[in-house]
Parts: C-alpha cells; sequence; structure tokens
C-alpha cells in the first residue's frame, strides 16, 4: 500500500465540476498520490482553482497547454508522469472518487498489471446505476474467454475506473480523435497485458449534470473511428481466441446506431442534405452490411439493424430521428436501452 499512484485529469473550462472532482482525489484514503491536471486551454476560472488548490496540497501539479482535446491532455500528462510512478489512473474533470477508490484498487493489484473497478452513473436527480462485473484474475487465456462479456457490459469502452501498472503504459499514447480514443488506447493496453484483475464494487462514479444530452455531441470523425474500432476488435479476438462474436457485432451496431442519432444532436450543423448523404454512406458501408447482422441484443437492436440494411435513406433517418427524440423524452429509458447488457 505504499505505492505511488499518479491520477491524471484532462480539465477544459471545468471550472463548474472541477474542485469537487480534485478533492474527491486528494481526499483518498491512499495518500501517496499524485495528482496530475492538464488545463486544456481554459477560458474560465479553471486555472485559478488548480493554482489555488496546488497551493493547498502540493500533491497536485499541473500544467496549461492549448486546447488540442482530452486526447492530447493525458498524452501530454503521459510523458510527465513523476518518477516513482508505480501505478496510473485516469479520471474526467467532472467526475468523483469514492474515497477508498485507491486503496480498494490496490488491494486488487496483486498479480495484476491492469485493474477494472465498478462505476455509477448519477442521474440528474442523484439516482445511480451501476456497472460492475463479478470479482476475477484473469490470465491471457481467460481474458479471451471474458472478453464480449467484458465489452458488452461497457468496461471496456473508457480509460477510468482502472488501474494501471506503470510500465503497461511505456511508449503507449491516445489517438488524435475526440471520440472512441478511450477505447482505442485500452485496446493498444489489452494486446500487452498479461494479467487482469475483476473487482465489483463501483468506485468512480460518472455525473450527469442538469440538462446534460445522453445524445453525445457530433463528430465528424465519428463513424470513421467506430470501423476502425470494430476492426481493432475482430484483431484482439483473434490474438485472445475470443469467441461470442454476435456481442461485438451488437456492440458495433450501437455504436452506428449513435452516429446516425449524433445527426440529430443539438450540435449538429449539417444540412438535411447532408444528412441525407451521411446516411446514406453508413448505409452503403461494407461493414455495416457485414456486421450488423445476427447480432445479439434483442428485437429493437435487430429491427434497427434491418432498417441500416435496407439503405433506404429516409426510412434511415425517421428511424433514428425518433430515437434522438426518445432519448430526449424518456431519459432513463433511454440509458437503461444504450447500456444494456
Amino acid at each position: 500500500m505504499d505505492k505511488l499512484v499518479t491520477v491524471i485529469v484532462p480539465a477544459w473550462n471545468a471550472e463548474r465540476y472541477l474542485e469537487a472532482s480534485l478533492r474527491s482525489v486528494l481526499e483518498q484514503s491512499h495518500r501517496r498520490l499524485r495528482l496530475l491536471v492538464i488545463d486544456d486551454g481554459s477560458t474560465d476560472k479553471t486555472a485559478e482553482i488548480l493554482e489555488r488548490l496546488h497551493r493547498e496540497d502540493p500533491r497536485l501539479d499541473y500544467r496549461s497547454v492549448p486546447n488540442g482535446g482530452p486526447a492530447a491532455a493525458r498524452n501530454r500528462a503521459l510523458a510527465l508522469l513523476p518518477e516513482g510512478t508505480d501505478y496510473v489512473m485516469f479520471l474526467d474533470a467532472d467526475d468523483l472518487l469514492l474515497p477508498d477508490a485507491l486503496d480498494y484498487a490496490l488491494r486488487g493489484a496483486e498479480g495484476a498489471e491492469l485493474v477494472l473497478f465498478g462505476f455509477s452513473i448519477q442521474r440528474p436527480d442523484g439516482s445511480l446505476r451501476d456497472y460492475c462485473e463479478p470479482e476475477a484474475l484473469l490470465d491471457r487465456t481467460a481474458l479471451g474467454e471474458a472478453f464480449p462479456r467484458l465489452y458488452k457490459a461497457n468496461l471496456l469502452n473508457q480509460v477510468w475506473a482502472k488501474l494501471y501498472a506503470a510500465p503497461l503504459l511505456a511508449g503507449l499514447r491516445f489517438p488524435d480523435y475526440r471520440w472512441g480514443e478511450d477505447r482505442l488506447f485500452l485496446f493498444d493496453v489489452l494486446e500487452r497485458v498479461r494479467s487482469v484483475k475483476i473487482l465489483p464494487e463501483s468506485k468512480h462514479r460518472y455525473v450527469m449534470h442538469e440538462g446534460e444530452s445522453l445524445i453525445t455531441r457530433y463528430y465528424e470523425k465519428k463513424f470513421d473511428v467506430c470501423c476502425e474500432i470494430d476492426g481493432r476488435i475482430e484483431g484482439l479476438c483473434a490474438a485472445l481466441g475470443a469467441g461470442g462474436d454476435a456481442d461485438f457485432r451488437y456492440m458495433f451496431a450501437k455504436s452506428v446506431f449513435s452516429c446516425l442519432t449524433n445527426l440529430y444532436s443539438r450540435s449538429c450543423r449539417l444540412t438535411k442534405a447532408e444528412k441525407r448523404a451521411a446516411a446514406r454512406r453508413i448505409g452503403n458501408d461494407e461493414r455495416v452490411q457485414r456486421r450488423c447482422r445476427d447480432s445479439s441484443g434483442g428485437l429493437p437492436t435487430g429491427l434497427l439493424c434491418a432498417v441500416l440494411r435496407s439503405r433506404r435513406v429516409s426510412l434511415t433517418l425517421f428511424c433514428f430521428r425518433l430515437v434522438a427524440w426518445a432519448g430526449e423524452r424518456f431519459p432513463r429509458l433511454f440509458t437503461r436501452i444504450k447500456h444494456k447488457k
């Protein structure tokens, strides 16, 4: 328990939530830690908060860099890891760690290079939804067997809620994307990891804020990243000897669905003609036609996959506009469907 843990936090215009997030790290029961924050070109009071907290607790260090997105900010932090760092953890600037999160993860790290623990989504009304899996210690063979289950359980979609042995990350960097870069980084980790510990308790809190949309911001490269992720999945399945292809098809289909609902995000500025072109491109894509069939996920997934495979642009746009509307109107139901295992 004397191990040095460095917690990396990228922060961009995070003044509303940043202090609570950082204090959730500095007040951990495990005291031997460094908190490394990259101020990603903020124009609000983020820098002032960081300077004040640094004066209060020198375990917090920060750097201010021109805005480049969370991937570039995390890469900057990885290049600045304090000497002697044994483990690394990532946290977003508006999320929280429970007070014993580091101790809990470190206790599970014996004999493992990577620790995955549970997380909770905290809705604006304060209610929680937990995402966790039973405790297990996995070697490469067992990881291959568990890979479809862990991926479908949403434990491999993000870099947080994990503890990484520092040598495991040597030379690894996040790709320069603004969506999906977490997963691609994790796939790099999984390609080299030899042992993984799964811990069942939820110690990370992903906080949804009032007015926050469940439909993520529009990102013009999202579909291309989806396809890159699915290609990496196929490669990892081969390397790990993983089966359960239906679950991976299901996760790819959900990502494609997200690309189409994003066309109706408040941040999407595409014209009607440009939205039709985007839907046509997705529906005609060879990978979509090949992978969006025979997936798990039940009737709703099967119906939306059938819409995609029909290549009918007007039908596709109508259905996913309806999905986007449902996400805004019935957020709890949308969350349950979106994160269905």
